[in-house]
């Protein structure tokens, strides 16, 4: 085990220690997973799902931003998304607000509210649903968080239910030099319909280490929506786990437009036939930013279907990296999956590694994917420049463009907008100087 590595483990021991019990299964899980995270220990480039994304500057904070004090004010300043009617809760430094939360009437049977009220008022199905699809033996990000587990929010829709209005988590880190481990627990039952938005910013460098899992159940549909817009010195990393069941569908939209590092992992289980899951993201960066991307959908049952749409824009000297994986095991014959991953560099420092991977055992399926990397295209620019446009804006359409098909799937305006004001920032940022026309 490193020092750093051991220093974290130590003081998560002792906050554990001076806390005290928290109930019988949840010390249990707590307990398992700071075992799993000794056991494992901070991943390394040695690693291949970190080959190309060094966490060590990350892990020398940890120990030093683990447990700092909240210097927050009490009501700290909220960037909001602006979607108006909305049922939002409001986690500031991990912990969850009321004060700043706003909940409208639910259908009867829904629960909304932060995981150690869940616990506390319905425990048994707590402990069913926590951990059930995030494992803390597979990471060691996935085990630090749970190991520090009752920071987060629980959303149970029971069967048949459409809930009237989207779900928004806001997740605010005001204190520079902290850290937080939020936990999303999503349940719908048969038939039931939800819209949930998670956003995370921060107002300086901070840590984030977020896991969420959402379980769709036969005939449900779950419209995920996930926004990184922190600090540009943030730090955050994220896991998705999803399991949809028959006739299920999972939309699942990825937004990565800040922090200094960034990785963000989705794996999704199709485990009944009929089940759907459409997955897209666009991550942009630029200065010397780092942002990763991954998605593994796994098609365990037969007539299941998936497609993944993933974009990147890097300017400056940024990096991306993007992983694709789509796995069709034996028995998901009938198998229908696309992957597609494009890429934009804006300067000529900028650099993606990319990889988009099939694994079929199924000898009866129609699956696809694909990747492109490159620059603006030469030949569409001279075509907009001989139109009568200037250069700053021929270059400012095709770089819109390029991210117009994913931003117009988006069904909340409001996400739509910040992204689109992300982009305008990083097309102004990474602008070349205009060409020189000769007297």
């Amino acid at each position: 085990m490193s020092e750093m590595h051991e220093i974290v483990s130590d003081n998560i021991r002792a906050a554990l220690a001076e806390q005290g019990g928290r109930g019988d299964w949840l010390s249990k899980i707590q307990d398992e997973a700071l075992a799993d995270f000794e056991r494992l220990g901070f991943p390394g480039k040695g690693l291949e799902q970190w080959k190309y994304t060094d966490i060590s500057p990350l892990a020398a904070a940890y120990p030093d931003w683990l447990w700092t004090d909240s210097t927050a004010p009490q009501q700290p300043e909220l960037p909001t998304l602006g979607i108006a009617d909305a049922d939002e809760l409001v986690f500031v430094d991990g912990q969850y607000d009321a004060a700043l939360s706003r909940l409208g009437p639910l259908p009867d049977g829904t629960f909304l509210g932060s995981i150690d009220d869940l616990a506390a008022q319905q425990p048994d199905v707590c402990q069913r649903l926590f951990g059930r699809l995030a494992a803390s033996r597979s990471s060691a990000f996935v085990a630090l968080n749970a190991a520090l587990a009752g920071n987060g929010a629980a959303l149970l829709v029971p069967a048949g239910v459409e809930l009237p209005r989207p779900v928004v988590l806001t997740y605010l880190s005001a204190t520079p030099h902290s850290s937080a481990q939020p936990r999303l627990l999503v349940d719908l039952a048969e038939g039931a319909r939800a819209t949930v938005v998670e956003h995370f910013c921060s107002l300086g460098a901070v840590i984030v280490n977020a896991v969420a899992e959402l379980s769709c159940a036969q005939n449900s549909r779950l419209d995920y929506y996930k926004l990184q817009a922190e600090d540009p010195a943030a730090w955050h990393t994220a896991a998705q786990f999803a399991e949809v069941g028959r006739d299920a569908v999972l939309a699942a939209t990825h937004l990565d437009i800040g922090a200094a590092l960034a990785r963000n992992e989705l794996q999704v289980q199709l485990v009944a036939a009929g089940a759907h899951a459409e997955t897209k993201g666009l991550f942009m960066a630029d200065a010397q930013r780092h942002v990763e991307s991954r998605v593994t959908v796994e098609h365990v049952a037969p007539h299941t279907t998936s497609r993944e749409r993933y974009r990147g824009i890097l300017g400056d000297r940024a990096r991306g990296v993007f992983n694709g994986r789509i796995h069709v095991h034996a028995e998901a014959q009938k198998t229908a999956a696309e992957l597609s991953n494009r890429n934009l560099l804006l300067n000529a420092g900028a650099e993606i590694n990319t990889k988009p991977e099939l694994e079929i055992y199924a000898d009866d399926v129609k699956c696809a994917h694909g990747s492109t990397t490159g620059q603006l295209d030469q030949q569409s620019l001279f075509y907009l420049l001989t139109r009568g446009l200037d250069h700053t804006t021929a270059r400012n359409m095709l770089i819109t463009a390029f991210a117009a098909e994913l931003l117009a799937d988006i069904a909340i305006p409001a996400i739509a907008e910040r992204a689109q004001q992300a982009l305008a920032a990083l097309r102004d940022a990474s602008a070349p100087p205009p060409p020189v026309t000769p007297s």
